[in-house]
């Protein structure tokens, strides 16, 4: 079974002058389903971002 994915790719692009930089772009790709659990499972093993720390830090000591 397929299934679709969202994943950020580093693809190079030429900025200001010529200069070429490195920008992440979010791209939606087809994987197996095999892919597919192991994605899902290190997603859900990944450390917490800024922000969902800052999030739980306001539930917990909302005084």
């Amino acid at each position: 079974m397929k299934h679709k994915v969202k994943v950020k790719v580093p693809v190079e692009k030429r900025g200001f002058l010529g200069i070429r930089k490195t920008v992440m772009e979010t791209r939606i790709i087809e994987v197996d389903g095999k892919t597919y659990k192991k994605l899902k499972k290190d997603w859900e093993k990944r450390p917490y971002s800024i922000e969902e720390m800052m999030f739980y830090d306001d539930i917990i000591y909302d005084e």
